[in-house]
Formats: C-alpha cells, structure tokens, sequence
C-alpha cells in the first residue's frame, strides 16, 4: 500500500509539468518557424488578409521577408482566403484593401500557381513582403514561400532603380 501511494504522490507532482511538453503539432511549428529564421523569413501574427477596418484580431500567420524600402511601392494584398474584395485576373484570387501595380501582374502570373495550398495570401508593404501561411504544410513548403517572397523582393527592387 505504500509504494501506492509513493507512486500516486510521484504522478501528482509530475503531472503539472507534462503540461510544457510540446504536442507534436507545436513541436513542426516551432522547427518551421525557427528555420524560417535561418532563411530570412520573419514570422508574425497578423489580421486575416481580408480584414475589414474593425477586425482587428491577430488570427493569420505571416511569413515576411524585408525588402529596400521604396516610394514607388504602394501597400497591396492578394488573397484566397475567402470572396471579400475584388476580382483579379487570377482564377480564385480577390484584391483587398489596393491591388498591385500593373507592373506586378507577370510576376504574380508566374508565382501564383506555385504557391502551396496553404498559403492564402500575399501581403505587400513599403517595407516588407509576406505570404499568410496555414503551417500545415512541411519544410519544402517553407522553401518554396521563402523562394517565391524572394522573386518578389527582386522584383521591387528591379522596379524601384
């Protein structure tokens, strides 16, 4: 009867802490976002891409990389992530809040269809790019974001000179 209760006062304090183990899930978040630190990436909380002005919960994540900022660079989102916004010329897609300069449409042409699916949007600032990602996607997945956010980023500066 002792070893019983030796053993159930063991599990009592031990229990608490089986709570800060990550679950497997938060475990290939975690990696995901720590190698998206090596590549570059920066990774934040974000409003959905198709927020209106007083939504303002941090729901999606956003992986960013930075670019040189620019005047000429206006602030746009594409998105798939539902039906607000405007059609654009891409099957599924809607611009919300601006849509990009006509000088975008080739690239965004060429890299749209390469997205993984998770990704539902694309987010551009004076000071950055982002894709807002599901994260349920794997390692290669997060190359390919990393891959298609540099295009981007090549492009604005092209455009910007």
């Amino acid at each position: 009867m002792t070893w019983l209760l030796i053993i159930f006062g063991i599990a009592v304090v031990l229990s608490p802490l089986m709570w800060f183990k990550q679950s497997p899930y938060q475990k290939r978040v975690a990696d995901l976002r720590g190698s998206a630190a090596t590549i570059n990436l920066l990774v934040s909380l974000q409003r959905r891409p198709d927020a209106r002005e007083a939504e303002s919960a941090l729901e999606a994540v956003c992986y960013k990389m930075r670019w040189k900022a620019s005047d000429h660079q206006r602030n746009w989102v594409i998105h798939r992530f539902s039906r607000r916004g405007w059609e654009s010329p891409w099957a599924g897609w809607h611009w919300v809040q601006n849509e990009a300069d006509v000088s975008w449409h080739g690239i965004l042409l060429e890299l749209l269809p390469e997205l993984p699916s998770g990704v539902v949007a694309i987010i551009a600032t004076k000071a950055d790019v982002g894709a807002i990602w599901d994260e349920r996607g794997s390692h290669d997945d997060l190359v390919k974001i990393a891959e298609t956010l540099g295009k981007l980023k090549h492009h604005i500066e092209n455009i910007s000179h």
